[in-house]
């Protein structure tokens, strides 16, 4: 274990610190109070694995040197800016504050894993939201003009020659010519509810349909598969349903926790009744 620290380029690093800022921790001015602002050997540790995180590289002396001049700076100004009052009334300093105390009440909950009926109970009571859709493949024709006289041409065309090149008809499209297994709500997405509801009322198959008007233009489509809804077997999603049930819990333990440290405080507004 010791000669693996020996190894380790960051201890190295810290060695260095020391020797270029003297053998205590960092210390500006030292009267043991408020005046005092120390780094610790595990705060430079922590400065040079920040640097080599962001640069890829692990700092040289200099580079060091400038990182804990910078923090001591930072730590010196943030003390003189509280000491004469600037944070208070400051938004951005109270939303930062409460982010770092939401950060900190995030790291602390963590709920116990359920057991196995309490995990297949709360999978009952929420399998809608492990359901597949239903998804549908298809090819389309697109042309760019709703009442474009070339779409029913080319229905026709489609029709009666199936051998005809579809991908040679109608006009170029942004997107693609083919989908496979797209859900509804991403159909509607890219195409407009109106399109979406109406390739759900297709039968897949071989032959062509159309026009659907799209919130693109126009359409001729051949559905190739459609796939539909699936409720999947509890075991079959179990890990998901795990990861779904600690997220919840994390939130809920999230929310009492602030909860309880606003109810630490009495609470009062300016012309409200009481």
């Amino acid at each position: 274990m010791f000669q693996k620290l020996l190894r380790d380029p960051l201890v190295h690093f810290v060695g260095a610190a020391l020797l270029v800022f003297g053998a205590a921790p960092f210390v500006i001015p030292s009267n043991g109070g408020e005046d005092t602002i120390r780094l610790s050997r595990a705060d430079i540790e922590r400065l040079a694995s920040l640097y080599a995180a962001e640069t890829g590289a692990p700092p040289g002396p200099d580079d060091l040197r400038a990182l804990v001049i910078d923090q001591v700076e930072t730590l010196a100004l943030a003390r003189e800016a509280r000491r004469l009052g600037l944070e208070d009334g400051d938004v951005v300093v109270e939303r930062r504050l409460a982010q770092k105390m939401r950060f900190m009440v995030d790291d602390l909950a963590n709920p116990a894993d359920p057991g196995p009926a309490e995990l297949r109970r709360w999978f009952d009571e929420n399998h809608a939201r492990f359901d597949l859709p239903a998804t549908f493949s298809f090819d389309h024709v697109y042309f760019r003009q709703a009442s474009d006289p070339r779409a029913a041409q080319a229905l026709t065309t489609l029709e009666t020659r199936p051998s005809t090149d579809w991908l040679g008809q109608g006009d170029a499209f942004m997107l693609q010519r083919q989908y496979g297994a797209l859900p509804v709500r991403e159909v509607a997405r890219l195409f407009g509810t109106e399109f979406a509801e109406a390739l759900a009322t297709l039968p897949p198959g071989t032959a062509w349909h159309g026009p659907l008007n799209s919130a693109l233009g126009t359409h001729l489509v051949r559905v190739t598969k459609v796939s539909p809804a699936e409720s999947p077997d509890f075991e079959a999603v179990r890990d998901d349903v795990l990861e779904q049930w600690r997220a919840e819990a994390r939130l809920r333990a999230n929310a009492k926790a602030v909860s309880d440290i606003v109810a630490r405080y009495k609470v009062e507004l300016e012309g409200a009744a009481p």
